[in-house]
């Protein structure tokens, strides 16, 4: 017995020792003159308080770390978003002067800028790679002594890196693939820096993936969130959470870059047949092209324009595909955009309610007043027989349609009462739900003081969550 009494009594100096510690510790003044900024003031106390996150005092200077390294991140691909569109604009100079075959210098020129732009992007395009990396390293995502050929980086960055070296080169200047065109029943033929420059097209994907990537859907705090939940913050969640919150926005900037990226495009397929015959060179003009892909992308298809090339058609073919995709879409929007909230629906169902009483209001009204109608004009006698029969006939009509919106305004309020009622009877349930767990936190505090008192030990109280 002496044994126990000297064991639960030391029990119970080393609980009161241990909590006057932790009182003058929550007490302690931080020393806020040696901290020189906020971020400072902000470990000071977090390491008198025990820390954030089970004690770690380096989480502050790793969230700076991570946030500092995306940072990074994001200036190597605006430097690549730079120099990838300044390539696509000279691209677009330069067709045009060698379509017409004049100011060969000045053609000669763009195409060695294209050329050493293209040089200093794939370089650049490394170092994204590599600082993204850098990012993931700083996350705990990668191990630090993992490369980008040991991950699974390589493969995009490999995809990349062949698509920014299909441009125009000034070494294939003046070099012709000729073809057969039966719709003219002649041979034309296209520079090989045109075709270049129409596969050069798809690096407006990386363009969109740089604009995706300045948005509030892919900063860091947002990937912090999208690992707390265990989902992928990648550029697909980024166009789903643009898609959920400016849904139009993003549809018609989407729309409008389609349209005018693929009318670039059949210009270039098309515009082959005008050296043969340049009246019915319909789609070599800008405009045209637009409305060809305008006409083709919403699924409506006129047949005023048509490619007349192999090339052309296959950018057609990739038109109607993306045109299902993005109608399908828009319809989906709409249809959720009318969707009925609950709120909502409690707002129509009372004005609904509010109208059907109006109406109930309305044929009463009248049929009280072809009532004293006719027994005004029986009452005088000068009321004929077919007059009597007209009034008669509206009568009954108008008593029709009071039965009928009396029978509507019962129906209505006796569902609108339901839902009342139903919502009343949770909010109940709630509050019940709620006064009981009051009471068990009461009741569970009295249990742990009185074993405190006893000094034994007891379990640490766990707050229930909210209802």
């Amino acid at each position: 017995m002496k044994v126990r009494k000297n064991s639960q009594s030391g029990k119970v100096s080393e609980r009161s020792s241990r909590r006057q510690l932790e009182n003058e510790q929550l007490v302690k003044k931080p020393d806020f003159l040696k901290a020189a900024t906020l971020g400072q003031i902000f470990v000071v106390c977090t390491q008198q308080l025990g820390g954030l996150e089970d004690g770690n005092p380096n989480q502050y200077s790793q969230g700076k770390i991570t946030k500092l390294q995306f940072r990074k991140f994001l200036m190597t691909e605006q430097i690549c978003f730079v120099f990838n569109l300044m390539g696509l604009g000279l691209s677009v100079m330069q067709y045009d002067l060698e379509f017409e075959e004049e100011n060969e210098d000045i053609s000669n020129c763009l195409l060695w800028i294209i050329f050493i732009s293209t040089l200093v992007l794939l370089v650049l395009t490394v170092l994204r790679y590599q600082q993204h990396m850098n990012w993931l390293k700083s996350r705990k995502q990668i191990s630090q002594n993992d490369r980008i050929w040991q991950t699974e980086q390589w493969y995009p960055m490999l995809i990349e890196l062949i698509i920014y070296c299909v441009v125009p080169f000034p070494f294939t200047i003046g070099m012709r693939v000729y073809f057969y065109n039966s719709f003219q029943d002649a041979t034309a033929y296209y520079h090989v820096n045109e075709i270049l420059a129409l596969f050069m097209i798809t690096r407006t994907v990386f363009i969109f993936r740089t604009i995706l990537a300045q948005t509030f859907w892919y900063s860091n705090r947002t990937q912090r969130v999208c690992n707390l939940y265990a989902c992928e913050g990648n550029y697909m969640f980024v166009a789903k959470s643009l898609m959920r919150t400016s849904p139009y926005t993003s549809q018609f900037i989407a729309l409008v870059s389609l349209i005018g990226i693929f009318g670039y495009g059949v210009r270039i397929c098309e515009n082959p047949l005008a050296r043969n015959d340049p009246a019915n060179n319909n789609l070599g003009r800008y405009a045209n092209a637009l409305w060809n892909i305008i006409i083709t992308i919403t699924t409506v298809g006129y047949g005023d324009f048509y490619t007349r090339t192999d090339l052309g058609r296959f950018v057609i073919f990739v038109v109607c595909i993306l045109g299902i995709f993005v109608i399908s879409v828009m319809v989906v929007t709409l249809i959720n955009s009318l969707v009925i909230s609950t709120l909502e629906s409690h707002a129509i169902t009372v004005l609904e309610r509010i109208q059907l009483r109006q109406n109930l209001v309305s044929s009463a009204s009248w049929v009280v007043f072809y009532s004293l109608k006719i027994y005004v004009a029986l009452k005088k006698g000068n009321l004929s027989k077919v007059q009597l029969k007209i009034l008669l006939i509206k009568l009954r009509k108008n008593l029709n349609d009071f039965k009928i919106s009396r029978r509507k305004y019962r129906n209505k309020q006796d569902v609108g009462n339901m839902n009342e009622e139903i919502t009343n009877q949770f909010s109940l349930q709630k509050s019940d739900f709620s006064e009981v767990i009051e009471k068990q936190k009461g009741l569970l505090q009295q249990n742990q003081d009185i074993m405190n008192k006893l000094g034994v030990e007891a379990k640490p109280y766990i707050s229930s969550p909210q209802l």
